[in-house]
């Protein structure tokens, strides 16, 4: 059970964010309004690169263990040019500069909701918001052992610092201030999210074996699913055999995808390929590594072989799990609020604010 209190510390407490990690930068010019090296003041645009285990500054003969940078910090690292607020600390690990952003999260939401739903109704957006928030705050946990709490790839969140044309986002995440899901109004759980369920969402228990908001849930109207609209609603791929199994690691001996089980959205939950037995998470992950993440699009999916091709045929983008986006847009066009949304994809929550 969760107390207004600690919900209140919770919300006010910022987020620690690893930023750029998929760059894996060995150099960066960061520009901000204060700057220390391990308590040092520094003043200026610096340039900043990787010294053994230390962060090396042009022009000052003494690297760092630590540049910490206040206010909000410009980073260019070749053509790419992002801007954080807060607290931008960067350190040498294994080779590559370690940025982490301590940032409020009111201000990390902004970037996450145009990230995740540029586009949608307000209504959406406002969902988005309160679903991501719930995410970060229930997710402090995420990375604790590598020292931070998120990181800003997806399987996080998506996050980008300070963007600009990001008006909508910021009304919505303003509008939203404090507001978390509560599994039974009492505990902060997981809230999940995902482009298109195909028709069904699934639980997060049965896709990634933890307790999360949300049970699965029908998400069709008299017209057909919410989310029929979604590019990806319905979607085939085709595989070569023998490339097939490369991916995979394994012989083309075999039957190439035989579902051994499925969760109440149809979703394949272990399957044998090629004569392994494998979760669908992992069959799902290997092929997205090999083929690209757009490759599968979802588990919800069938597979029949032709001479040597195989062809799936499956609905849906994404994991399934918690809000379907594009059902929620299609749904907050028709005048659904965000709490309306809410509780059709997490029909066991209640929307709780934080004291100020």
């Amino acid at each position: 059970m969760i107390s207004t209190l600690l919900l209140t510390v919770l919300t006010s407490a910022p987020l620690d964010v690893r930023v750029l990690e998929r760059e894996k930068p060995v150099t960066l010019t960061v520009t901000a309004e204060r700057a220390r090296c391990d308590g040092d003041a520094l003043t200026g645009s610096l340039e900043l690169s990787v010294s053994v285990t230390s962060v090396a500054v042009k022009g000052r003969a003494k690297p760092c263990a630590v540049v910490r940078f206040e206010g909000v910090s410009t980073v260019a690292n070749g053509a790419l040019t992002r801007r954080y607020p807060g607290v931008l600390s960067v350190t040498v690990e294994n080779g590559v500069l370690r940025l982490i952003n301590t940032v409020d999260v009111e201000a990390y939401l902004p970037s996450v909701v145009n990230a995740e739903a540029s586009g949608s109704p307000p209504a959406a957006l406002e969902a988005q918001a309160i679903v991501s928030r719930t995410f970060a705050l229930s997710g402090r946990q995420r990375h604790e052992r590598a020292g931070y709490h998120l990181c800003d790839l997806t399987h996080c969140q998506w996050y980008r610092g300070l963007e600009n044309d990001v008006k909508a986002a910021e009304a919505a995440v303003t509008k939203t201030k404090g507001q978390v899901l509560l599994v039974g109004g009492i505990a902060l759980k997981p809230a999940f999210f995902h482009s298109s369920c195909g028709g069904r969402t699934s639980a997060a228990q049965d896709v990634f074996h933890e307790v999360g908001a949300g049970p699965g849930v029908d998400d069709t109207m008299k017209d057909g699913a919410a989310c029929r609209e979604a590019p990806e609603f319905e979607w085939s791929w085709q595989a070569d055999r023998v490339e097939l199994a490369k991916a995979l690691g394994l012989k083309p001996e075999g039957d190439a995808f035989v579902p051994l089980s499925r969760d109440k959205a149809g979703r394949v939950l272990e399957v044998t390929t090629f004569g392994k037995r494998m979760e669908g998470g992992e069959f799902s992950s290997r092929i997205g590594r090999a083929f690209g993440w757009q490759s599968l699009k979802s588990l919800k999916v069938t597979a029949e072989e032709v001479e040597s091709t195989i062809t799936f045929r499956g609905k849906g983008l994404g994991h399934g799990v918690g809000l379907c986006q594009y059902g929620a847009r299609s749904l907050a066009a028709k005048g659904w609020d965000s709490k309306k949304l809410l509780l059709r994809y997490f029909p066991d929550c209640q929307v709780r604010q934080a004291e100020e």
